[in-house]
């Protein structure tokens, strides 16, 4: 999928790593109380390395105002979808993608989720 236009997100930001998770699930729980309108997007970007390293992750919208903002950049994305009829979530997907990180081709650039009003939620990969 071909993103055309750069899209900036203000939110919530941390540095974070995925070997643990208690700093994403709080930023997350922050965002929630505030209960931001629209489409919510999780933002990776600023990769130390690759998904074994740090990266900054930023929760938000492109409509919110918050003093933190990221920008999703324009450029060649593989996309996908959770399947909100089963078990596999977000966690599932993300595990799928490390597993054929070097099949998948990274740039490490920014990936993001967006979790659509309507339920759907995609996941980003920028290559």
């Amino acid at each position: 999928m071909n993103l055309q236009e750069n899209k900036v997100i203000n939110g919530k930001q941390i540095r974070a790593n995925n070997s643990d998770f208690s700093p994403i699930a709080e930023l997350w729980g922050e965002v929630m109380v505030e209960k931001p309108a629209g489409d919510i997007f999780a933002v990776y970007s600023n990769y130390a390395s690759d998904f074994t390293g740090e990266y900054d992750l930023l929760v938000g919208t492109s409509d919110w105002d918050e003093e933190k903002s990221t920008v999703i950049e324009a450029g060649e994305y593989l996309v996908f979808t959770v399947d909100n009829t089963s078990h596999k979530g977000v966690a599932e997907v993300w595990q799928e993608i490390w597993v054929r990180d070097s099949e998948l081709q990274r740039a490490y650039k920014t990936d993001f989720e967006w979790y659509h009003t309507n339920g759907k939620i995609e996941v980003y990969i920028s290559i």
